[in-house]
């Protein structure tokens, strides 16, 4: 399906490529699509961004009758998910057994207890932090507005980190530095009197 192995590119291998296209002698796309329901009324959808892109998307649906906001993640709703069990290769690529119906899972509903009436709509923007995506969703009485991390908070500190300790070999290592630095110059000092 044109799919690219792990190591297909490398700095000394490339894949092998037409430089010329024409749309009369290509083959046809592989188009693949999937159904899938959710059990409430769905009012509102959004897409998380980021600055850089690196981190994974969710979609954000507004659930109409129940007010609730909710994430799902991207590969929940991937058109390449497998009917039957996944091989190997599907699961290295984080593909799930397809089923048509989407789980609303307590821990994916950024809005907890809220009830978001009548949203509308749902926008996003990339905070400071990679990790971490601004939703806001409006459009009927309520607005309500979230910072979420859907690849969780990967580029945060936590707060068990000890940064004295960091200091510490900072410092020591810029005295190695200046010792080794003094020491090379009384060579060379040495060097150029001999």
């Amino acid at each position: 399906e044109g799919m690219i192995d792990k190591h297909g590119i490398t700095a000394f291998s490339r894949l092998d490529q037409e430089t010329t296209f024409s749309s009369f002698t290509s083959p046809k796309p592989i188009v693949l699509h999937k159904v899938y329901t959710i059990g409430k009324t769905v009012t509102a959808l959004g897409v998380t961004q980021t600055a850089r892109g690196i981190t994974q998307k969710n979609f954000v649906l507004g659930l109409g009758g129940s007010g609730m906001i909710v994430t799902v993640d991207r590969r929940m709703l991937d058109p390449r998910r497998p009917t039957g069990e996944p091989k190997a290769t599907e699961k290295l690529e984080g593909l799930m057994k397809y089923h048509p119906l989407i789980p609303i899972i307590p821990s994916n509903i950024p809005s907890y207890h809220q009830n978001v009436e009548s949203s509308t709509q749902i926008v996003s923007t990339a905070a400071y932090i990679e990790s971490q995506s601004m939703v806001l969703a409006y459009g009927g009485p309520d607005i309500f507005f979230v910072r979420l991390a859907p690849s969780k908070s990967f580029d945060l500190l936590p707060e068990s980190f000890n940064k004295g300790l960091l200091s510490v070999v900072v410092f020591a290592l810029i005295g190695i530095w200046m010792y080794v630095n003094h020491l090379g110059k009384q060579k060379a000092i040495r060097i150029h009197w001999s």
